[in-house]
């Protein structure tokens, strides 16, 4: 006799579905001691194809800048050595709260590599790689021209500059009257 009585129901971690006699493991379940256990915090389903109860998770899944992974930040303090940097965006997508990350002299373009006061100001929004995360510690990379300052802001008068990168991040007033 099945031991699942409602095949759609919520589940916990470790939680029994059923004897591995009656339904093999599927996406979000293991086997162990016979039994096929949840996997996930979730609701089981039956994959009748396969003959398999699969667990779909309804927790959110969890966007963490991990090794590899492109993230945007805004520049905290800068000094010669490193800088620390808010995490904001990660694989694009918008974070909170945010992570704090630190990008060394010797992770940005060689042209710096004596000061990164030079490539860096305190309020830029950067665009780098995640490079290490051993130790609780962000650490980026901005070296390679995919990675740099997108937008910075005027050190004098504090409006939207030009970009280290190239583009200007958005049209100055003058700039737009003029096209129209």
């Amino acid at each position: 006799m099945s031991k699942v009585r409602n095949v759609n129901r919520k589940v916990f971690p470790g939680e029994e579905l059923a004897v591995i006699e009656e339904y093999n493991v599927g996406e979000g379940s293991y086997q162990e001691d016979g039994l096929v256990r949840s996997e996930e915090l979730g609701e089981t389903r039956l994959n009748k194809e396969k003959r398999a109860l699969e667990v779909e998770k309804v927790t959110k899944h969890l966007n963490l800048p991990l090794e590899g992974v492109i993230i945007i930040a805004e520049t905290g303090s800068v000094t010669r050595r490193d800088a620390r940097v808010d995490i904001f965006r990660v694989d694009g997508k918008k974070i909170v709260p945010t992570y704090t990350g630190v990008v060394h002299i010797n992770d940005v373009a060689r042209e710096f590599s004596r000061n990164l006061e030079q490539a860096l100001r305190s309020g830029d929004i950067v665009r780098a790689v995640v490079a290490n995360t051993k130790n609780r510690i962000i650490q980026l990379s901005m070296a390679g021209p995919e990675y740099g300052v997108v937008y910075a802001y005027c050190s004098r008068c504090g409006a939207s500059s030009r970009t280290r990168m190239g583009a200007s991040p958005a049209p100055v007033a003058s700039e737009s009257s003029a096209a129209r």
